[in-house]
């Protein structure tokens, strides 16, 4: 792998497979502002990584039944526009409700959770959606009365050594070693849907406990398949243009990404600071990572058991 070619200041990148690490290279200027270099000890901003790192975990660790409505689970659902959805509709997106919302522009902490509740579901097909997660996370810390568990991984931060983000408008400064997802700031520095830093080696870490066969689908909506917590093929491209049809994945705002290749034994994760020093177009991230992940495929795409 070589990583000198990225569009981005920043960029790791680790193959593995489930028993070992089998490439790793960290790579570029974590804070374009003083041409800090990255380094192994860096923390990296996981945006909605944490949904399928932290949040999904967390929920499946309650045990509860997840066919149920969640007004019947957690009584501060009860009542509300999105308490008829269950804990795999909100999972695999499929509540009824939008994309995000710009709640952090009039509302703090935990009015965004009421706010998100509140929220009439009214998509008739299934949505990647930043307000199930809310809801999620919110669920998890009540009914265990603890915030949470981000298994490692530091939630919201400050943290330090830290890799630079957006110049954020709403902030009127450079955010770095704080969250990026302006919802999670405004709710403290995290939420379930956004807020997990981790280094490398402890997203890798993460990542590799949850490698397996691919989950079942729980929703389709055109060529979108999503099953708890993760993008299936063909997943919005996020396994590049020869992913395997048992890829799965998830992906992240500030140019972060997780793809696993079960029938080829091994999984990517990609973190990067695509949006530092600002937000622009995706296409350049993107057509870095179809490449990349063509020659992972090409170089580590092969049994395992001929693996040295």
């Amino acid at each position: 792998m070589r990583l000198d070619s990225a569009p981005m200041p920043a960029v790791a990148v680790a193959v593995f497979d489930r028993e070992r690490v089998l490439a790793r290279q960290v790579h570029g200027v974590a804070d374009l502002t003083t041409g800090r270099p990255v380094t192994d000890e860096c923390w990296w901003d996981l945006a909605s990584l944490t949904k399928v790192l932290v949040t999904l975990p967390n929920v499946l660790g309650l045990g509860l039944p997840r066919d149920r409505p969640i007004a019947r689970l957690w009584a501060r659902a009860a009542g509300r526009a999105a308490g008829g959805a269950s804990i795999d509709d909100l999972l695999a997106h499929r509540s009824g409700l939008p994309a995000t919302a710009r709640f952090y522009e009039t509302l703090r902490a935990a009015a965004i959770v009421d706010a998100a509740l509140d929220t009439v579901p009214s998509h008739p097909r299934p949505v990647y959606s930043d307000l199930g997660y809310i809801i999620l996370g919110a669920m998890v810390e009540d009914l265990t009365g603890r915030p949470l568990d981000g298994g490692g991984l530091r939630m919201g931060g400050p943290v330090a050594p830290a890799v630079a983000t957006e110049d954020c408008p709403w902030r009127g400064r450079l955010i770095c070693g704080e969250v990026h997802d302006e919802n999670a700031a405004a709710m403290g520095g995290y939420g379930g849907h956004a807020g997990a830093f981790g280094t490398l080696d402890l997203v890798v870490a993460k990542a590799r406990a949850q490698f397996g066969p691919a989950p079942p689908c729980l929703a389709e909506s055109g060529n979108e398949r999503f099953a708890a917590g993760w993008w299936l093929h063909p997943a919005r491209g996020i396994g590049g243009p020869q992913a395997g049809h048992d890829g799965y994945g998830a992906s992240g705002f500030v140019g972060n990404r997780i793809w696993f290749e079960p029938g080829r034994g091994y999984g990517v994760v990609v973190l990067s600071n695509r949006v530092h020093p600002v937000r622009g177009d995706r296409a350049p991230f993107a057509a870095w990572c179809d490449q990349l992940l063509h020659e992972i495929a090409v170089e580590f795409g092969r049994p395992s058991s001929t693996r040295g």
